[in-house]
């Protein structure tokens, strides 16, 4: 049974380097960007802060930007040897320079001193060919011989350094996106690269009127204009009862495809009870079609037959990013299920003798085991041990009957999404001699998915039918005769899943009693998959193998016939 680790739901902006996929069409590049603070090597000491201090401003460049330092790469005076126009200088990951090492006093920057803001390169090397645009609705409040100061209504003021051709004049209210000057490397006589000094200026608490770091405010401005933000998942999870849980999911990034969700039984996620659950929103449901615009966005999943014991248990229900960046928990998670035990078909119990049958069949405690008192597991007749592996054939007439072998009989897997339910493969079907497999005494199909048993013991049984085959001499087989390939399976239709059980028909006893057999019980706990951090999240797959036989398939059953006797 595989594992799956869910990612931590929020990370950290300054601990990350950030990769965010681009998902409108004009920008196909990935957009990086190092954390905040994270300066050049030997540029000096940077501010680390999650802060967003312009959080309604838009980008002050018209078309794409690169934001990095001017003085410590190409072309820098400080920078390796070569030209500003190199092609790593426009290039992603954005870098800050906020604090960089400058003469300049700036209380808020580690070692007071420091650069004022944060240099921006054009989108390419070529002298006023792209325009600076307001950041908001504002005021221009100077024009100097290479700048150009415009403040908005709450005193916010945002500089723009290094431009030419200035469109705007001292005084003039300039509407947010506005343009103001094209792109340059004017700084009087002081040779500089071609870029946007930007400045954002405001008053801090406890420091006064500041420079303030403009890096996250630029990051966020960037990822609106271009349509590079990556927006969380959102859903629901609309029901947790005793037949299901359900719900729905849609990452707005990606509406058109299934959403992954986590579900979580007993915790939430990193919860070291928690055990989770990996499965896809990709049902249809109607009522999704005209709310969110895709109808194939639902999903749902049964509830363990381990929590049908009459405690509550709270569900925590998650919607996974599809480009990896905040999982969400959804909407009405998390909710709670206090369930009790389904109706038991009839049945008899079959020890699972060691942890290794138990995966062999890949059985979940989890999923398929209802605890019972001792008084009502005694009560349930036993029968022979559950067989140390599956095994399935089919005949080579092109009959399309799959069978699984039990002692010397065998019997019928009835659909392909029983075999599921079993976690079969069916690609391990061996082919016999249609005379060979009809030679076979068949018992009954197989349930529809396993049921287990537990008491307060650690032995572990499985649910099923008693099999009755010509000349067998059990003594609850009175008639010696066949069970049939027509009779109807003691598991019923809700012998597993949802967990609601059926009335069953299988041949019943009321003898009660053990099955005196000297095999181990399983660990406590053993099956409920759990990853270090709580996880545990089971998907649908098997890791079962069936390994090399040594045997042909008739002695083995002639082998398994003489262990019956």
């Amino acid at each position: 049974m595989s594992t799956l680790r869910i990612p931590p739901l929020v990370a950290p902006i300054a601990a990350l380097t950030i990769g965010l996929l681009a998902v409108n069409a004009d920008a196909a590049e990935p957009f990086t960007y190092d954390p905040p603070g994270q300066l050049i090597p030997g540029s000096g000491t940077g501010l680390a802060t999650d802060q967003v201090y312009a959080p309604d401003m838009v980008f002050p460049l018209q078309d794409r930007g690169f934001a990095n330092s001017q003085v410590y790469r190409y072309g820098g005076y400080l920078g390796p040897a070569g030209s500003q126009c190199h092609a790593s200088n426009y290039d992603y990951p954005w870098q800050d320079n906020y604090c960089e090492t400058r003469q300049w006093a700036m209380p808020l920057c580690p070692s007071g001193q420091g650069h004022q803001g944060q240099d921006i390169r054009p989108e390419t090397c070529t002298d006023q060919a792209y325009w600076t645009v307001a950041t908001d609705n504002a005021t221009v409040t100077n024009i100097g011989s290479y700048s150009v100061y415009i403040t908005d209504a709450s005193g916010r003021r945002y500089d723009y350094l290094h431009g030419r051709g200035q469109v705007v004049g001292n005084g003039q209210a300039v509407a947010q996106g506005a343009q103001i000057n094209r792109v340059s490397n004017n700084m009087g006589n002081t040779p500089t690269s071609i870029h946007l000094h930007f400045n954002i200026r405001q008053d801090v608490g406890g420091y006064g009127v500041v420079y303030v770091s403009p890096y996250n405010s630029l990051i966020k401005a960037y990822e609106e204009k271009f349509g590079l933000t990556n927006i969380a998942p959102t859903g629901y999870l609309d029901a947790a009862t005793c037949q299901q849980i359900s719900g729905w999911a849609q990452d707005p990034d990606d509406p058109e495809s299934p959403v992954s969700v986590h579900v979580y039984f007993n915790g939430p996620a990193g919860d070291p009870n928690a055990v989770g659950v990996a499965l896809s929103a990709n049902e249809y449901r109607e009522d999704l079609c005209g709310a969110i615009g895709s109808c194939d966005h639902a999903y749902s999943l049964g509830i363990p037959m381990s929590l049908r014991d009459a405690q509550p248990h709270p569900v925590h229900a998650y919607g996974i990013d599809s480009e990896g960046g905040e999982n969400a928990q959804l909407t009405g998670s998390p909710k709670t299920i206090t369930c009790g035990g389904p109706p038991l078909p009839d049945g008899v119990r079959r020890h699972v003798s060691s942890p290794e049958i138990l995966a062999a069949w890949a059985f979940s405690p989890f999923w398929h085991q209802l605890t019972l008192d001792d008084a009502t597991l005694g009560s349930i007749p036993t029968w022979d041990p559950i067989e140390p592996t599956p095994l399935m054939i089919r005949a080579d007439d092109q009959s399309p009957e799959v069978w699984i072998l039990d002692g010397i009989g065998k019997r019928h897997v009835p659909s392909p999404e029983v075999a599921e339910n079993w976690s079969l493969d069916l690609g391990t079907v061996e082919t016999l001699p249609a005379a060979e497999v009809a030679a076979i005494p068949t018992g009954t199909p197989l349930w529809d998915r396993p049921f287990l048993l537990k008491g307060t013991g650690p032995e572990v049984y499985l649910l099923d039918d008693r099999q009755c085959y010509p000349g067998d001499d059990d003594p609850e087989c009175a008639d010696g005769g066949d069970t049939g390939a027509g009779e109807t399976s003691g598991g019923g239709e809700g012998s597993g899943g949802d967990g609601e059980g059926s009335d069953g028909d299988g041949p019943g006893d009321e003898s009660g009693g053990d099955s005196g057999s000297d095999d181990d019980g399983l660990p406590p706990g053993y099956g409920f998959d759990r990853a270090d951090d709580g996880c545990g999240c089971t998907t649908d797959g098997s890791n079962r193998s069936n390994g090399a036989w040594g045997l042909s398939l008739l002695g083995l059953i002639a082998l398994r016939r003489r262990r019956r006797e």
